[in-house]
């Protein structure tokens, strides 16, 4: 291969590595004549263009040794195609079978075989027609058509007699030869179906004239330049309204895109939604001010940059993004997702997998969740509205200790500038009890030697304090425990004696959330009362009334009494006599005869017979009642809570109730008076 036939920005294939020449001409010290190449895979190379102390030529890769020197007449470069012959040789030739020569007659153990299965394959292959995905990667196709064999204009009718009428939807020239754009622009022309074309890792001049390729890429809404070597003044030049109406998707990842002109040049894809920059060397976000141009753009997907901070300018926003990615890029505390709100304003979406800040704590889902309030997928796992509370209530009590820890207003501001979802979480929760004390305690005036009456509430009183509906005060249950320790010294239970103070507090008042479980609550309440959790046996006080015994009213005298004035009894309070009484019986004596048992039977069975005295005992039976509740006759009705898992809510209906704490007998247990037990520590 002559020397000439290698120019600067020619593209070869060396041992199926692919590189493009950028330089040509003898080196100091050594003979004969040598190609400088950049190869597209840094790892390849060997230095940066430079021998001795001699430089001879710039790598696009400035940040690796991805430059070799290699001798232009080796026959270790590989031999280039065109595009038809790359097809052919993936997909065979669509007349493949009838040139096929006549095959060898295959014997084996002295029997004459036939291949079965072949000719299918062929036929299958060959049918360009029937393919919709077609990839020819690595393939190293030079351009469209072979210029060194027929003329141009020949080839270029070769090529759309064979394309034309095909319905590929699908095209993959990557990893090859192509150095110039027209040569990709005469392939497509053909394929008037085509929806998504991928020319990553290609070197190919910009055209400067996209009139004749304006109905090319009509149908395009997919393109793919990954490692294209291109950068932010290439991009607005090839990627132009006119040449690519309808694109939708674009890939420009593994291009230096870390240096934005200024003024930044338009971005005029009008149409894009999704944007792939992966591995671009973006350092921030104010390179990305080109794009603030795109009025469409839903999706950006910044994998694998050097971000360490998400900070830019006010003036750069993207009001329409909802999915961002940043996997694997270098932000390592959460403060660094504060600039996402404003910048982003209608994020929905968010990708943070491998980045430090995500494996730097163990609760880094909650607390990226909670500075990013209008977030609803999270490494693409949906935010449900309770994890979004935990995760707010989470994040408001960490940072709770950072503000009670202040001194001054200046310490108090460098706290929100951190936090800035500090008052948005306190609009929506409420302010957590101790900040509001600290500034109860705050406007207080200093003490001085005049003295004040103040009013000081009874322990058992607390303040009502407003709670917004969906803050975690909102669901509190304000309960009142009763307990009256026995006094007698035969009860020999044990208790712990770390602090026996609270047992002989008869009641104790207290605000729990109504998720409580029954079990819960009696360790709590057995750390209080310093009672073993398993004896305590919890009663609920409800405002129902229930009678002590349905029929005491009916066992009782109801001869005549100061306190009423009934059918039995006169005007002037003296026993009636019935007229179907014996007088000679013992009736006349005012009411003697009713202490004897065999009268009171006698009477009863009287009264059954006569309907108007039974009447009279009714009235009397209801009078009793109501005086029967001020002496005892009638109790509340109470419902014990029984151990369970049950929330404390199943059983408290309201925002309070009063509960009586009592002991249950050791003997339910099967434990003796008196017997020393050693119950575990709650």
């Amino acid at each position: 291969m002559a020397a000439n036939e290698f120019y600067i920005g020619r593209r070869i294939s060396y041992d199926d590595s692919l590189c493009t020449v950028k330089w040509q001409g003898e080196i100091e010290g050594l003979r004969g004549q040598w190609l400088g190449v950049e190869w597209d895979d840094p790892s390849r190379g060997k230095h940066d263009g430079r021998y001795g102390e001699k430089r001879y030529f710039d790598c696009w890769n400035k940040e690796s040794s991805s430059a070799s020197f290699i001798r232009p007449n080796q026959k270790r470069i590989d031999k280039p195609q065109h595009f038809l012959e790359a097809v052919r040789e993936k997909y065979g030739s669509e007349n493949s079978l009838e040139q096929a020569e006549p095959r060898d007659i295959i014997t084996i153990s002295g029997k004459q075989v036939d291949e079965v299965g072949f000719a299918a394959i062929s036929k299958k292959q060959s049918a360009w027609s029937e393919l919709k995905t077609v990839s020819l990667d690595g393939l190293r196709i030079r351009g469209s058509y072979n210029k060194l064999q027929r003329s141009k204009k020949e080839l270029h009718n070769d090529l759309q007699t064979v394309l034309s009428g095909l319905k590929w939807k699908e095209l993959d020239l990557s990893r090859n030869l192509f150095e110039d754009w027209d040569d990709i622009a005469n392939i497509c022309s053909n394929l008037k179906e085509l929806e998504l074309l991928k020319v990553n890792g290609n070197r190919f001049k910009i055209p400067n004239d996209n009139e004749k390729s304006a109905d090319t890429f009509k149908r395009l809404n997919g393109l793919s330049l990954a490692s294209t070597a291109l950068d932010w003044d290439d991009i607005p030049a090839l990627c132009t309204q006119k040449r690519f109406p309808n694109l939708q998707t674009l890939s420009l990842a593994f291009n230096s895109l870390n240096n934005p002109p200024n003024p930044p040049s338009p971005f005029p894809l009008l149409n894009l939604e999704t944007l792939d920059l992966t591995s671009c060397n973006l350092h921030t976000l104010q390179s990305l001010e080109p794009l603030t141009t795109l009025p469409n753009l839903s999706a950006l997907i910044l994998r694998s940059n050097p971000l360490s901070n998400l900070t830019t300018t006010p003036t750069l926003t993207f009001p329409h993004l909802q999915n961002l990615d940043l996997t694997s890029t270098h932000l390592s505390s959460f403060s660094s997702l504060n600039p996402i709100p404003k910048t982003f304003p209608s994020l929905t979406s968010l990708k943070t997998t491998h980045a430090p800040l995500s494996t730097s704590h163990p609760s880094a889902r909650l607390l990226t969740i909670a500075r990013l309030p209008g977030i609803k997928t999270l490494n693409n796992t949906a935010i449900p509205p309770h994890e979004r509370q935990n995760a707010d209530l989470y994040y408001l009590n960490s940072i709770t200790p950072l503000f009670l820890a202040a001194k001054s207003i200046d310490e108090e501001n460098e706290i929100l500038e951190s936090h800035p979802q500090w008052h948005y979480l306190c609009n929506k929760y409420g302010e957590p009890d101790t900040i509001i004390q600290k500034k109860r305690t705050s406007i207080d005036p200093p003490h001085s030697n005049t003295t004040t009456t103040t009013t000081t509430p009874s322990s058992n009183e607390k303040p009502p304090t407003p709670y917004p509906p969906l803050s975690l005060g909102a669901n509190l249950i304000t309960i009142t425990f009763h307990h009256h320790p026995p006094s007698s010294s035969s009860d020999k239970r044990p208790s712990n004696p770390k602090n026996n103070n609270n047992n002989n507090k008869p009641s104790y008042m207290t605000e729990i959330p109504n998720q409580l479980s029954i079990y819960r609550l009696k360790a709590l309440l057995g750390h209080h009362y310093n009672i073993p959790a398993l004896e305590i046996k919890l009663v609920l006080e409800t405002d129902e009334w229930d009678p002590v015994v349905a029929e005491r009213a009916e066992d009782d005298d109801w001869s005549c009494c100061s306190c009423c004035s009934c059918c039995c009894c006169s005007e002037d309070g003296s026993e009636k006599k019935d007229d179907d009484d014996d007088e000679g019986g013992s009736g006349g004596g005012g009411g003697e005869g009713v202490v004897e048992g065999k009268a009171e039977e006698v009477d009863k069975e009287k009264e059954k017979e006569n309907p108007k005295k039974e009447k009279a005992k009714e009235k009397a039976k209801e009078k009793a009642k109501e005086k029967g509740k001020e002496k005892g006759l009638w109790v509340r009705r109470e419902i014990e809570l029984v151990d369970s898992t049950r929330p404390v809510g199943f059983w408290i209906e309201g925002k309070e109730a009063t509960v009586r704490v009592e002991r249950r007998d050791l003997s339910v247990f099967g434990i003796k008076p008196g017997e020393i037990v050693k119950w575990p520590q709650w």
